[in-house]
C-alpha cells in the first residue's frame, strides 16, 4: 500500500531520472555528432563508440522511465477524472513510441559505422551520407514528439488543477509548458528558419520542473479531497 505522497515522490523520481537521462543522451550525441553534416560523421562516432551507445542506452532508458512516470500520475490522479487521466497515460504512449522508433535509426547508424561491409559496398562518403540520413530522422522524429511533450501536458494540467491537491498555479504552469512544446512543433514544421525557437520553447519547460519539485518535496496534500477520494487513494 502506498500512501498518496509517497507515490506522488515515486512519479517526481521517475520524472526526475527520465528528464537528466533524456538530456544527456541529447548532449552526447550532440557532442558526437557536431554540425558538419556527413562529413566524417562515421569517424567521430567510431572514435567515440562507447559514448555513442551510453547515449543510445540512456535515451531507451529515459523513455521507460518516462513511460513509468505516466504510470504512477494516473494512479495518483485518477480520482479526479479517469478519462483525462486515461488520456494522459495514452498520449505518453504515444509518445514513447515515438522515440523507440527514432532510437530505431541510431542503431542504424551504429550499425553502419561498425560493420566493415558497408564502407566496401558504399564507399566512405555514401557511407557517411546514409548515416547522416538516419541522423537527420532521429532528429525528425524528436521534432514530432515535441507536439507529444506538450499533449500529455494537457490533461495532466487539468487534472493537477482540479484535484486540488497543488497550487493552482503548478497546473497552470503545466498549460503554458503544453503550449510551449506544441508551438515549438509547429514552428520548427512549418517555420524551420525561425530563429530562438527552441531557447524559446525552453521557458515553459520550467514548468515541467517546478511539478517535479513539487512532487519531490511536497507530494501531494489532502486539501480537496472527500471521504471516498482519500480511502481511494490509501489503498494504492
Amino acid at each position: 500500500m502506498r500512501s498518496p505522497k509517497v507515490l506522488a515522490r515515486i512519479a517526481g523520481l521517475l520524472y526526475l531520472l527520465a528528464s537528466i537521462c533524456f538530456v544527456a543522451a541529447i548532449a552526447i550525441n550532440s557532442s558526437i555528432e557536431g554540425s558538419s553534416g556527413g562529413s566524417g560523421l562515421i569517424d567521430r562516432i567510431r572514435a567515440s563508440m562507447s559514448l555513442f551507445r551510453v547515449s543510445l542506452t540512456l535515451d531507451l532508458i529515459s523513455a521507460t522511465l518516462f513511460l513509468f512516470t505516466g504510470m504512477a500520475l494516473y494512479l495518483l490522479l485518477r480520482h479526479v477524472d479517469r478519462l483525462a487521466a486515461a488520456a494522459m497515460v495514452m498520449l505518453v504512449a504515444i509518445e514513447i513510441v515515438v522515440i523507440y522508433l527514432s532510437d530505431i535509426n541510431l542503431y542504424n547508424v551504429l550499425t553502419i559505422a561498425t560493420n566493415p561491409a558497408y564502407i566496401q559496398a558504399l564507399g566512405g562518403p555514401a557511407s557517411n551520407a546514409l548515416a547522416s540520413l538516419f541522423v537527420d530522422a532521429h532528429a525528425n522524429g524528436l521534432v514530432i514528439d515535441d507536439m507529444f511533450f506538450g499533449l500529455w501536458l494537457v490533461p495532466l494540467g487539468y487534472l493537477v488543477i482540479r484535484s486540488r491537491q497543488f497550487p493552482w498555479l503548478v497546473g497552470a504552469l503545466l498549460l503554458v509548458a503544453a503550449i510551449s512544446w506544441i508551438g515549438q512543433f509547429l514552428a520548427n514544421l512549418l517555420a524551420p528558419d525561425l530563429q530562438y525557437v527552441f531557447e524559446v520553447g525552453q521557458v515553459g519547460g520550467a514548468g515541467e520542473l517546478v511539478f517535479v519539485v513539487w512532487l519531490l518535496i511536497f507530494g501531494v496534500r489532502s486539501t480537496g479531497l472527500g471521504p471516498r477520494d482519500s480511502a481511494a487513494l490509501s489503498r494504492m
